[in-house]
């Protein structure tokens, strides 16, 4: 028994204290949320056990990620990039009782197994991380060859493809929104960036033919959203309303007085902390997650080699990029695409992958880092 209580002392002594002190405490405020909107009607009992389980997974993932090392979790590259790419290529081949469409959209990125669904791409993210931050730490000094930029585009060009194909644009976004960071950050030649603005220029008019109609309406509704009659536009002009209904300090987490918008779980849940703990709450839930990727940046900062920075870079884009753009679109600063915010929004895929993100940045911590940053 004293063994074990001294391997957990050591254990907890190898851990980034900070980043699992805020970890836990925005899944915490996320169930504090979600209960808010259990007891307003907005959700099942059931979804918010289903994300108390996906949390204890998460935690349970977290943990075992953080006593690997990630450099062996890199090399393993042969084991979970087939697992996380298989599943998003199922969502392709599967008949239509196994592929969950939310909100009858034609996007096909969800698999559903029974009463379960699974987000494949929320797990191909952490593959991605993984798998391109091993190869850009092979070929780091070769970053002036053509042919080395060639590989590493095709490499960040395949998920975000299949991704797009899937019809969740959000996702794919997100994906070309960590393959800049880590590129960047491995020290990409500008002669190489300024070719890659001029190949997206070329490419946006076919980018913007392939996107789906009612994503373009969406985009036509942002132009003027106030007055606006474009139904694409009513989720957000109804949700930028309720935003502002609880003014400073909000209507209370249990007021009989709330209001509700399509997705206000996930995608727009931004627009209940508004309403229930006003100005003030979407403030604080601003904060936690700013200071979720700052502290991820500075562990990619400690890092004492270059594969640990790559996948602390590449987890800060995925969290940054994810609540960055779940907030403009509360506010109508972009359209609707689909994107939750990390650790706060409904979704057992989305909350498992952040722990395995976070459990990456603390395998970073634990193995590998300049202490006294």
């Amino acid at each position: 028994m004293k063994d074990f209580w001294q391997a957990v002392k050591n254990y907890f002594h190898r851990l980034d204290k900070a980043l699992l002190i805020l970890c836990a405490g925005a899944v915490l405020f996320s169930l504090t949320i979600l209960y808010s909107e259990l007891r307003a009607g907005f959700i099942t009992t059931r979804q918010l056990k289903m994300q108390m389980l996906a949390g204890t997974l998460g935690i349970i993932a977290m943990v075992v990620m953080t006593l690997i090392s990630y450099r062996f979790l890199a090399k393993l590259w042969f084991v979970h990039l087939p697992v996380t790419l298989g599943l998003v290529l199922a969502t392709f081949v599967l008949p239509e009782p196994f592929v969950f469409k939310p909100g009858g959209s034609d996007d096909v990125a969800w698999l559903k197994f029974g009463s379960l669904s699974l987000q494949p791409s929320e797990l191909l993210k952490i593959s991605f991380i993984l798998t391109f931050a091993l190869h850009l730490s092979k070929v780091r000094d070769q970053m002036h060859k053509p042919l080395q930029v060639l590989l590493l585009c095709i490499h960040g060009a395949v998920p975000c493809l299949l991704i797009f194909k899937q019809g969740d644009m959000g996702s794919a976004l997100v994906f070309f929104f960590i393959f800049l960071c880590m590129i960047f950050t491995a020290g990409l030649q500008w002669r190489y960036i300024i070719g890659g603005i001029g190949v997206l220029a070329v490419a946006a008019p076919i980018v913007w033919f392939r996107i789906p109609p009612y994503l373009k309406q969406r985009i036509y509704a942002l132009m003027d959203i106030e007055n606006s009659t474009l139904a694409e536009a009513y989720q957000q002009q109804v949700g930028q309303k309720i935003l502002g209904s609880g003014q400073i300090f909000g209507k209370g987490l249990f007021s009989d007085d709330l209001n509700h918008v399509y997705a206000i779980h996930n995608d727009f849940i931004l627009a209940h902390i508004g309403q229930t703990l006003g100005f003030a709450g979407c403030v604080f839930v601003i904060l936690l997650l700013v200071a979720i990727c700052v502290k991820v940046l500075l562990v990619a900062r400690g890092s004492a080699d270059p594969l640990g920075c790559y996948i602390c870079v590449g987890v800060f884009a995925m969290f940054f990029f994810q609540f960055a753009i779940n907030v403009g679109m509360v506010l109508c600063l972009v359209p609707v695409i689909g994107i939750t915010m990390p650790f706060i929004s409904y979704g057992g895929t989305s909350l498992l992958a952040s722990f395995c993100a976070m459990g990456l940045v603390m395998s970073v911590y634990s193995f590998n880092l300049k202490r006294g940053y």
